[in-house]
């Protein structure tokens, strides 16, 4: 199958409800301790913060999800229409399509030619870096003018795709070289199953400082290619249906993450779909978080400023729950973990940041 029609395929599944789940972000065990007597203005709430050398109006980014077909030209307009608007950053989706057939650009150009004051995110998987030079990436970041690139690790997706790539053998190294090479910074992201903190302390270690930790608990992309294979008639159900369930859910991700420096930036995604999830990410330890599915279904109903509205007003009702002026004073919020996730933090012995979290530990 092309990657055009392959693009096509993900977009229609991931829209449907079989693509979420089965497994929690786990910010049901998250609690934002309520402060009945806020010394806050609503109105004075201030959510902006830097990213990428810019000041973003809010801690939010529309991950990259598509690029490489007309509708994804359509999707990816309308997404950055949004970005421009509400001042957020913004990624493409995979652009191996835009590097084996160039004609296709114009579906992720698009992006940076409506979002003109906003981060761009670049995107690739991390099992093409092998087939590519670090001249062809870099010239794939400027085609777009981006500001970063995100480089997506995706090994369940990849094992139970039909065709997939699955030889991840010396994927490390070629990081190290593009973290020391590239004109842009990387950004390491999963995409659903989670970064733990064994994988972030190797990437830290070679010079990798932004994590998107893409937890569990969200759109599952070994459910979308099941699915993908099913209508294909390559049934790889009675192999891969066990993997289902497999990751890091993305509270106990951004925990994982967060815990192995001070010196860089978490990013909280995996099934954010409300202002108060971006709040407790925060609180557990994100800088900022991002979406994906969410923004999709939104402007495939046209209702996309709406959404944006809606979980921003969440964000900041939250802040001035928890008495926080801005997003730093959100970091520090008192917070309460308890069930799986708190036996989660004790049995891996993870450090936080905040030092007002308080653990229900599992001893």
């Amino acid at each position: 199958m092309s990657i055009e029609n392959r693009k096509k395929e993900h977009i229609e599944i991931a829209l449907s409800p079989e693509s979420q789940g089965p497994l929690t972000t786990l910010f049901e065990d998250v609690v934002l301790v309520h402060n009945a007597i806020p010394d806050v203005s609503y109105d004075e709430i201030d959510v902006s913060i830097n990213f990428l050398g810019h000041k973003l109006n809010a801690p939010l980014i529309i991950s990259g999800m598509t690029g490489g077909t007309e509708k994804a030209f359509e999707i990816n307009r309308r997404l950055a229409e949004l970005a421009e608007e509400f001042r957020i950053a913004i990624g493409v989706g995979s652009q191996r399509a835009m590097i084996e057939n160039p004609s296709l650009l114009y579906t992720y150009k698009v992006v940076r030619d409506i979002a003109k004051s906003v981060p761009v995110i670049a995107n690739i998987g991390f099992a093409q870096l092998k087939k590519i030079g670090i001249d062809q990436i870099e010239g794939m970041v400027s085609a777009i003018e981006a500001n970063a690139l995100a480089i997506h690790l995706n090994p369940a997706q990849e094992l139970v795709q039909v065709e997939g790539d699955k030889d991840f053998r010396g994927v490390l190294d070629i990081l190290k070289e593009l973290a020391s090479k590239l004109s842009v910074p990387l950004i390491i992201k999963e995409v659903g199953n989670g970064l733990s903190k064994e994988v972030a302390e190797k990437l830290y270690s070679i010079g990798i400082k932004i994590f998107d930790v893409a937890g569990a608990g969200g759109t599952n992309w070994v459910k979308i290619e099941l699915l993908r294979g099913l209508k294909s008639g390559a049934d790889m159900t009675r192999f891969g249906e066990v993997f289902t369930a497999w990751g890091i859910p993305t509270a106990a991700s951004i925990c994982e993450v967060r815990s192995v420096a001070e010196d860089i930036t978490v990013i909280g995604s995996g099934g954010i779909r409300s202002g108060l999830d971006i709040a407790k990410a925060i609180s557990l330890g994100a800088d900022l978080a991002a979406a994906a599915q969410p923004f999709l279904k939104s402007v495939a109903m046209g209702r996309g400023r709406e959404y944006v509205n809606t979980i921003l007003r969440q964000l900041k009702t939250a802040m001035a729950l928890v008495n926080s002026k801005n997003i730093e004073e959100l970091k520090h919020a008192p917070t309460v973990v308890l069930g799986r996730l708190a036996q989660w933090i004790c049995s891996r012995k993870l450090r936080l940041r905040n030092n007002h979290i308080y653990i229900h530990c599992c001893y």
